[in-house]
């Protein structure tokens, strides 16, 4: 009688183990598949006590470019508003290096059935939420392809210094020239390329 109650009371206790590990495992994954930025390495070999184990490892980016903050915003953006489209990008970060990449990006979406923009702040490769905004007047979307961030830092870079101060750098409609742009403003002045193809 004795040996029944304590199989018992180890399958009840194995039951709630597994139970607990299960629940634990699915409360600590999950976040949204498109909230971050992933970079997956795989068929890595660990030698360990002579035995070679192969492993699957995911790692996060943090730095991303411009273009990779819009791709993490836009599914953001697309719950926001099935129309959303791009309509902006500014940097939210100290660093922008000689990549073109930055731990911290604003993507502005604009939606005409809302009449409303939608800033999505990105940091350290994932979506941090967003702020709905009051625009005076529609704003434009890009006619072409981006040019990425990239593009941008390979062009200020040949000019300038790798540590030179940025204070502001965006991408967004310059009505005058009836076009987008990227604009990098720094102590010395501006540097300006085209944003779309």
């Amino acid at each position: 009688m004795i040996e029944i109650k304590k199989t018992t009371f180890l399958l009840a206790l194995l039951t709630v183990l597994i139970l607990g590990l299960s629940i634990g495992y699915l409360l600590g994954n999950s976040k949204a598949p498109y909230s971050k930025s992933l970079l997956s390495i795989n068929n890595q070999t660990n030698t360990n006590n002579n035995n070679n184990v192969s492993a699957n490892k995911t790692v996060y980016k943090t730095d991303l470019t411009a273009q990779e903050a819009v791709d993490i915003a836009y599914s953001d953006a697309l719950l926001w508003a099935d129309d959303a489209y791009l309509s902006g990008i500014k940097l939210n970060s100290k660093n922008f290096n000689v990549n073109g990449n930055a731990n911290g990006w604003i993507v502005e979406f604009y939606s005409k059935e809302k009449g409303k923009s939608f800033e999505i702040v990105t940091k350290d490769g994932e979506s941090r939420g967003g702020e709905e905004k009051e625009v005076p007047s529609p704003l434009q979307t890009l006619k072409g392809e981006m040019i990425d961030s990239s593009k941008l830092a390979n062009s200020f870079y040949s000019s300038y210094p790798e540590n030179t101060e940025i204070i502001k750098l965006k991408m967004y409609y310059d009505s005058e020239a009836k076009k987008f742009i990227w604009t990098i403003f720094f102590d010395k002045g501006t540097h300006t390329i085209d944003a779309e193809i």
